[in-house]
């Protein structure tokens, strides 16, 4: 039979102070891995909604310069 373990001495700590620390630490870091995954995907949607309005505002942009340059158009009938 095994002798009795000797008793902890008073004050002495019984529990790691790390003891459990593994878990909050796995928790902490999936909910950020969520919160970086919900954040990329707000700023690429937001990032594509902005391109196509500036894309259709620049284009639009374009028509009106190349239309400002184009040699004035003649009247009816007149060549």
């Amino acid at each position: 039979m095994a002798p009795d373990p000797a008793p902890a001495r008073p004050g002495s700590m019984t529990v790691p102070p790390w003891a459990g620390w593994e878990d909050l630490l796995t928790g902490l870091l999936l909910v950020l891995l969520v919160v970086a995954v919900v954040a990329v995907v707000v700023l690429w949607s937001a990032a594509a909604r902005a391109s196509a309005s500036g894309r259709a505002e620049w284009q639009a942009e374009l028509e009106a310069r190349s239309r400002s340059r184009r040699a004035p158009e003649a009247p009816d009938g007149v060549r």
